[in-house]
């Protein structure tokens, strides 16, 4: 009975005996080559997105550290891998913004290059940043030798967006949307990054879409007229665009240079005709009838509209009266200011 239990207890040690080796000697070996990296993060800032301007080009900085705990320099070929953001998910060419359920399509490059900077293994954006160089040796007994580098990431917003509304908006690059895999060799520069999986950079894009409006106008021509009193009076029409962002409310006031809040204007002559200081009256209605006069009372007697971040057209519709005519033959001009609120 206890040589059959003594030889039951060896069977149950041997077992055991082996593990342990196993656990210390993976716990002991080290890397040769570490690398570390940190991403800055990417801030479009104000961006107006309906004024015709093209928004800024910002940037950020990526800064990497390998160490090389050997006694041999190692060459390293490294791969930065960046994905779609917590709030894009699944996209990635552009890539998207959120603010609320509002969308704000963007893309990331590599420099001042049109390299989209995407991940290995992406078939959509597939390029991830890739740099090679030497990593020295250690020295000095335990002291590890280190290379040290930066890479700039740019942004651009994607054009035609004036349909987007006003927001913060932003796209978290969290751990699990960026990556480092490298490989290393002592003898020539690896050919691949590999899937030696080192670290990542987090990061977050943001911009702030502005509320904001665009105007232009087209100039109102009364053409040819009879200056003499008792002509008939003379109607014609202009346009105004506007472009707002959606939904941002907003009213246009029209001035004429007299500052008549009432759209009761009245052209000079710039013809150069000696001592002429005639003037020929005109009045800025809203409807085709002419029968609400367009002014500057906000509320009162002003134009209101929502935008939609595509222009909208607004008619004027002007009027010389011809009763008070009777002026000296000239060409005859004004200013209208358009003032939009929002």
């Amino acid at each position: 009975m206890s040589f059959s239990l003594s030889r039951t207890l060896r069977a149950l040690r041997l077992p055991l005996f082996c593990a342990l080796l196993w656990w210390v000697g993976a716990g002991s070996a080290q890397a040769t080559i570490t690398c570390t990296a940190d991403m800055t993060n990417l801030a479009f800032g104000s961006v107006d997105l309906v004024d015709g301007s093209t928004p800024s080009s910002p940037t950020a900085t990526l800064s990497y550290n390998c160490t090389n705990n050997s006694t041999t320099a190692e060459q390293v070929r490294i791969c930065f891998n960046i994905g779609d953001g917590d709030e894009g998910l699944t996209n990635f060419n552009p890539r998207v913004m959120k603010s609320g359920t509002n969308s704000l399509k963007f893309q990331l490059y590599q420099g001042t290059s049109n390299v989209i900077w995407g991940s290995s293994g992406n078939g959509t954006v597939p390029n991830p940043f890739v740099t090679t160089f030497t990593v020295p040796r250690r020295t000095s007994g335990t002291i590890p030798g280190v290379f040290s580098g930066s890479t700039t990431m740019r942004g651009d917003l994607i054009a035609l967006q004036g349909a987007v509304p006003p927001g913060a908006y932003q796209d978290n690059f969290g751990t699990v949307h960026t990556s480092i895999t490298f490989s290393s060799s002592t003898g020539a520069t690896p050919a691949a990054c590999g899937g030696t999986a080192a670290d990542n950079f987090p990061f977050v894009v943001t911009a702030n879409v502005a509320k904001s409006c665009l105007v232009t106008a087209d100039p109102l021509n009364f053409g040819t007229i009879d200056g003499l009193p008792g002509m008939a009076d003379r109607d014609r029409f202009s346009t105004i665009n506007v472009t707002c962002t959606t939904p941002t409310s907003y009213t246009v006031a029209l001035t004429p240079s007299n500052n008549s809040t009432t759209g009761a204007g009245s052209m000079t002559p710039t013809g150069g005709v000696p001592g002429n200081t005639d003037a020929v009256p005109y009045r800025l209605y809203s409807n085709a009838g002419r029968s609400v006069s367009w002014g500057s009372v906000i509320g009162t007697n002003t134009v209101a509209g929502t935008g939609t971040g595509a222009a909208q057209s607004l008619t004027v519709y002007g009027r010389v009266l011809g009763s008070n005519v009777n002026v000296r033959p000239d060409s005859y001009l004004d200013t209208v200011t358009v003032t939009v609120t929002y």
